[in-house]
């Protein structure tokens, strides 16, 4: 995130974390786009996608220089 843990983190764990941040992202988009679906499907309005933090996994992702390819 900071400098400060980058460097507190060794490579196995920032790559560990990274990891689990990366499958965070893939879950919270593929649950965010079912929705859509669904809701596009019963003719309702899709739920705003703030709520699934997409953008805060995001953002931690960038601060580990691995910005989810958009």
């Amino acid at each position: 995130m900071n400098d400060d843990l980058n460097n507190a983190l060794s490579k196995a764990d920032r790559d560990l974390l990274v990891a689990g941040l990366q499958a965070l992202w893939r879950e919270r988009t593929h649950a965010l786009h079912v929705a859509e679906t669904a809701s596009a499907m019963a003719g309702k309005s899709a739920p705003a996608p703030d709520v699934f933090g997409i953008a805060e996994v995001s953002e931690a992702l960038r601060r580990f220089g691995a910005a989810p390819a958009l």
